[in-house]
């Protein structure tokens, strides 16, 4: 009987890979692995996105300030699927408006419109434009509610920003497009779509690129700040001052110097 359980013994040890310390420490090890290399994945993915997003946040170390140089950011409205017409407008009571071709241009008229008053909402607000965490609407357009529908599917309000021209990925921001700040040369795309397609809400046309990339470039050779609608601009005249001065002539009357000859007088000693 002691004989033949030794056998069983040492065959259920093989079949089992060496024992029991083998058999089960081997599994665990290896999910184990699995799991670390999961864990290091999705970290890395936060930590990527943070940094992201920290990129967009600090892009710009300055703000519009009133009378100083002016800035350009990109701009684009996606509704359901496709880019609506550039919005253009003759409204620009703060110095936040934009002409047609998607560039949002910022040059402050007022306090209120300047640092970090110079806001998405502001600047939407300036030109009849609806845009607010619970509503959409382009001048002219149709008034999109959060939670209306796109193809049959429920969509929201999205706003992405993109860091620069030709920025492949972009962020979508997670905060009320109101108090999203204006950025100088960077991009946004207002979007209202299902939240299954918000990751692929697309940069800004390429069209509207390429005027960026135009407004930058003016603007580097240009600070004029246009002057609002309304106001005359004031012209400064400067009357050149004519400096009459009256030339002095000095005359020096010659001195002439008379020099007496002196004469050479030699004395006589008398020889003894």
């Amino acid at each position: 009987m002691g004989k033949a359980s030794s056998s069983k013994k040492v065959a259920r040890a093989a079949g089992t890979g060496g024992g029991r310390t083998s058999g089960g420490h081997r599994p665990w090890t290896y999910y184990g692995v699995i799991a670390l290399v999961v864990v290091l994945g999705v970290l890395g993915t936060v930590v990527s996105r943070q940094n992201r997003n920290a990129q967009i946040a600090n892009a710009g170390n300055s703000q519009p300030t009133v009378g100083g140089t002016p800035w350009n950011e990109a701009f684009a409205v996606y509704e359901c699927g496709k880019f609506v017409p550039n919005i253009k407008t003759t409204k620009d009571p703060v110095g936040l408006t934009t002409n047609g071709d998607g560039i949002i241009r910022i040059h402050p008229y007022v306090k209120s419109a300047a640092g970090k008053n110079a806001t998405l909402g502001k600047f939407a607000s300036s030109i009849g434009m609806t845009l607010n965490a619970a509503e959409l609407q382009v001048p002219g357009g149709h008034l999109y509610h959060d939670g209306d529908t796109c193809g049959g599917k429920v969509s929201h309000i999205y706003v992405k920003q993109f860091a620069y021209a030709g920025d492949p990925t972009g962020v979508v921001l997670n905060q009320n497009p109101d108090n999203i700040l204006l950025q100088d040369q960077q991009m946004l795309t207002i979007a209202f779509v299902p939240s299954a397609d918000k990751a692929s809400i697309p940069a800004p046309p390429a069209s509207v690129q390429t005027a960026l990339k135009a407004a930058a470039a003016s603007t580097a050779t240009s600070t004029t700040v246009p002057t609002p609608a309304g106001i005359k601009p004031t012209t400064s005249t400067t009357i050149p001052t004519t400096a009459t001065t009256k030339p002095t002539t000095a005359t020096t009357k010659p001195t002439s110097a008379t020099t007496a000859p002196t004469k050479a007088t030699t004395a006589t000693t008398a020889k003894p």
